[in-house]
C-alpha cells in the first residue's frame, strides 16, 4: 500500500529528529574526547617536567656541594684577612667584595637546590591576616636596609580568614613579592597588600608602584633561569610558582611598565 504524502513526511520528520538527536551525541562525545585529550596531554607535560626536575635536582645536589665546599674554605680565608684588616685600608674593599661574592654564589646555589629539590609541603590551618603581618614586619626591615621612602599599605578583612597552607613555603613566595616590589622601587613609593576571601579562595595581592615590567617579558617571568635583573638568577618567580603550584593555587602578574606591577596569588580555603 503506498504511503501518503503526510506519512511520508512524518517519517522523514521522525529520522531526521533521530539523525540531529545522533549529531549531538557525536558531537558531545568529541569534546569529551578532546578534554580527555587535553587532560593527558597535561599529565604527559607534568611526567615530563617531574622527570626534568628530578634530573636537574641530583644535578644541583652534586654541584651544590661541590660548590660550597671550596666556598666554605675561601669565605673562612676572607673572613680571617678582613679580620686583619682594618677598615680604613684600601685593602679591606678588596676583601669585602670577596665576601660579598662568595654570599651571591651561595645564595645562587641554595636557590638551584629549591627549585629542583623535592618539596612536601606542612599545612596546617592558618590565619592570613596575622601570618601576613609577620612577614610585612620583615619588609618593612629591608626598606630601612634599602634607604627607600616606600610606604606598605594594607587591605585586610576584619575577620580572621583561615587557610590550609604550608607557612613557611608561602612565607618565601610573600618575601620574594615584597623584595621584588621594593627593589623595582628607584626613590619613592607604595606597596599594596591585600587579602580577602573570594568564594573557595583566599586572593593574596601584592602590587608596587615600581618600574613595572616591559609586556614582551610578561609570559617568561615565570621561567627558570630568566631574568632581567644584572645579579639576578631568574630562579625566584620560578620558585614562587612551584610554591603556589603546590598549594593547588594560582598566581597571575599584571604590569604597566613605568608604572608598577601586581602580582595575584589564590589559595584553596
Amino acid at each position: 500500500m503506498q504511503k501518503s504524502q503526510e506519512e511520508l513526511i512524518s517519517e522523514l520528520s521522525t529520522v531526521m529528529e533521530r539523525f540531529s538527536a545522533q549529531s549531538d551525541a557525536l558531537e558531545l562525545a568529541y569534546k569529551a574526547l578532546e578534554m580527555q585529550a587535553e587532560q593527558l596531554k597535561k599529565m604527559q607535560e607534568e611526567v615530563n617536567q617531574s622527570r626534568v626536575l628530578s634530573a636537574l635536582g641530583e644535578m644541583a645536589a652534586t654541584v651544590a656541594h661541590e660548590i660550597r665546599n671550596p666556598l666554605g674554605g675561601i669565605g673562612g680565608y676572607a673572613s680571617l684577612l678582613a679580620r686583619g684588616i682594618p677598615p680604613e685600608d684600601p685593602k679591606r674593599k678588596y676583601v669585602d667584595k670577596i665576601i660579598g661574592g662568595i654570599s651571591s654564589l651561595n645564595k645562587i646555589v641554595g636557590n638551584l637546590l629549591a627549585y629542583t629539590r623535592k618539596t612536601n609541603l606542612q599545612k596546617q590551618s592558618t590565619d592570613l591576616i596575622s601570618w601576613a603581618e609577620t612577614i610585612l614586619a620583615h619588609a618593612e626591615i629591608e626598606i630601612e636596609k634599602e634607604k627607600k621612602k616606600v610606604s606598605i599599605e594594607r587591605s585586610f578583612p576584619a575577620e580572621p580568614l583561615n587557610a590550609e597552607i604550608d607557612g613557611e613555603r608561602l612565607q618565601q613566595v610573600m618575601l620574594n613579592l615584597l623584595i621584588n616590589g621594593i627593589q623595582a622601587i628607584e626613590v619613592e613609593g607604595k606597596i599594596f597588600v591585600s587579602i580577602r576571601s573570594n568564594e573557595n579562595f583566599a586572593e593574596i595581592t601584592v602590587a608596587d608602584t615600581g618600574k613595572g615590567i616591559e609586556q614582551e617579558n610578561l609570559k617568561n617571568i615565570f621561567t627558570p633561569f630568566f631574568t632581567t635583573k644584572e645579579q639576578g638568577t631568574g630562579l625566584g618567580l620560578a620558585i614562587v610558582k612551584k610554591i603556589v603550584d603546590l598549594h593547588e593555587g594560582e598566581i597571575s602578574v599584571e604590569s604597566v611598565f613605568g608604572k608598577g606591577t601586581k602580582f595575584c596569588i589564590r589559595v584553596p580555603v
